[in-house]
C-alpha cells in the first residue's frame, strides 16, 4: 500500500451531509449510506475525488483502477469503508475521510483473493490498531517488497503489519504475480536490463508524478509503484557501483 494524501470533500457531499445533519432526520433526510447512494451526483462527485486523489490506484492492493466520465460512465472499482460500515456510528458511513476508491468494480464476479473485497467487515473496534490504513503517513514504510512481487512487514515484530497483510490478502498468489509482473516489467524494458540512465530518468519521473499528486494535480501513478520503486532504488546502487569499478 502507499499513503494516501485526502483532500478536501467533494462540495455536493459537504452540502449533502450537511442538509441532513441541520434536519436531525426531520423531513425524511435519512444520513446513510444506502441514502447517499441513491443520489448519483453526489456518488458520482465522491468516486471522482476518489479516483483523483489515490492517483487512479486501488487504496489497499495498488492495481489500475478505472474510471470513464462516459457517456456512458464506467467505474471500475467500489467505494470502500475504511471503518466497516458494520462499525460505524451515525454519519460515520458517509464521512469522506472514512471512503477510498478499490478494486474491484460493485457486484463484480471477480474471486475475493486479495483487498477490499476479503477485507469485509475487518478490523472490529478491539482490532482497530491492527489495521495499517492508507491514510497513515507510515503506511508505505510499514512494508517491504521483493523482486519476485513477494510482501513482507519492513520490521520485525510488527503485528498491524503481518495481520494487515493477512487480512486483505497481499500476500495472495495472484497479486504477488501482479506485483513481480509490474516491478519485472520496470526493470527490464523491452525485455533486456535497464540502464543506469533510464533508472535515474524513470526514479525522476514517479517523483514528479508522486509530487504533482500531491499538489491536487490529476495523475496516473504507476501500479505497483509502491513496490516498483524499492528495487529501483536497489538497481541504482548496483548499477552506480558497477560504473564506478570501470
Amino acid at each position: 500500500m502507499r499513503t494516501i494524501k485526502k483532500r478536501p470533500a467533494p462540495a455536493s457531499l459537504v452540502t449533502w451531509r450537511q442538509q441532513r445533519i441541520a434536519a436531525h432526520g426531520a423531513d425524511g433526510l435519512e444520513f446513510t449510506y444506502e441514502a447517499m447512494r441513491r443520489d448519483d451526483a453526489v456518488v458520482e462527485d465522491v468516486e471522482d475525488a476518489l479516483h483523483g486523489e489515490q492517483g487512479a490506484l486501488c487504496a489497499y492492493t495498488g492495481r489500475r483502477i478505472q474510471l470513464r466520465a462516459g457517456p456512458p460512465r464506467k467505474v471500475g472499482f467500489h467505494l470502500e469503508h475504511l471503518k466497516p460500515q458494520q462499525h460505524c456510528e451515525e454519519g460515520e458511513d458517509t464521512d469522506y475521510n472514512n471512503l477510498v476508491a478499490c478494486w474491484p468494480e460493485p457486484n463484480s464476479k471477480e474471486s475475493a483473493t486479495d483487498g477490499a473485497v476479503l477485507k469485509g467487515n475487518w478490523p472490529s473496534p478491539a482490532e482497530e490498531h491492527l489495521f495499517v490504513s492508507p491514510l497513515r503517513a507510515d503506511c508505505t514504510a510499514r512494508f517491504q517488497f521483493g523482486r519476485q512481487g513477494q510482501i513482507s512487514a519492513a520490521q520485525r515484530n510488527d503485528p498491524a503489519a503481518e495481520e494487515t497483510i493477512r487480512r486483505l490478502g497481499l500476500d495472495h498468489r495472484e497479486l504477488t504475480a501482479l506485483r513481480k509482473a509490474a516491478i519485472l516489467g520496470a526493470l527490464q524494458p523491452c525485455g533486456r536490463p535497464i540502464t543506469l540512465a533510464e533508472v535515474e530518468k524513470l526514479r525522476r519521473e514517479m517523483d514528479q508524478d508522486e509530487q504533482e499528486l500531491n499538489l491536487g494535480g490529476t495523475i496516473k501513478l504507476r501500479p505497483f509503484c509502491f513496490a516498483v520503486r524499492p528495487q529501483l532504488e536497489s538497481e541504482n546502487t548496483k548499477l552506480q557501483a558497477i560504473r564506478r569499478c570501470r
